[in-house]
């Protein structure tokens, strides 16, 4: 018999994630020493490097609404809008708060792990000595279906198009919306 999804849920670590050990292990081959876990007042970034001042987070793509790969679940839908909302939120919320105390903050997705470790490492290097930051780090605040024109189709079919609307972590103002395809292509 198979796991429910309160089961399968309650099993995903919020903590030492896969992304995050490959990336602390590529941080320490790269000369890092990092507080794993390590408490900035309230906030606890994924990496802290202290010396530098740079607060290190790995975003899971789902939980954090990565622009690229976040599907909407098909079921459940007022509660995983609410929670997507609620982590973004978060998100922009801790960013500021780390940037007004003065340090760089720096926040990769889980697929950038997995795909391209090694400019992670020099995007690290750039920020702790002192470089800018990437362009606009945008999130899916928002996911709409976008139902069939046919009253009919619309019971029978799940809607294949989505209306996502994003806001930019640093400037949660700055709005994009897009229409696409749903997809579940994962990295």
């Amino acid at each position: 018999m198979g796991l429910t999804r309160s089961q399968v849920m309650s099993r995903i670590k919020g903590t030492g994630t896969k992304p995050e050990e490959l990336l602390r292990k590529a941080l320490w081959s790269a000369g890092y020493r990092y507080k794993r876990d390590g408490r900035v007042g309230r906030i606890r970034p994924d990496v802290v490097l202290s010396k530098q001042r740079v607060a290190i987070f790995v975003d899971g793509c789902f939980w954090h609404g990565c622009p690229e790969h976040y599907v909407r679940p098909r079921s459940g839908n007022g509660f995983w809008a609410s929670k997507l909302v609620e982590n973004v939120e978060r998100d922009i919320v801790q960013t500021a708060k780390l940037e007004a105390e003065g340090w760089r903050v720096v926040r990769f997705w889980e697929h950038a792990v997995f795909t391209s470790i090694g400019d992670l490492v020099i995007e690290v290097n750039r920020v702790a000595s002192g470089g800018p930051r990437q362009g606009p780090d945008w999130r899916v605040w928002r996911v709409e279906a976008v139902l069939p024109d046919d009253p009919g189709q619309a019971e029978s079919l799940q809607p294949e198009v989505e209306v996502r609307q994003m806001k930019d972590l640093r400037s949660p103002t700055l709005v994009r919306v897009e229409e696409r395809r749903r997809t579940t292509h994962k990295w």
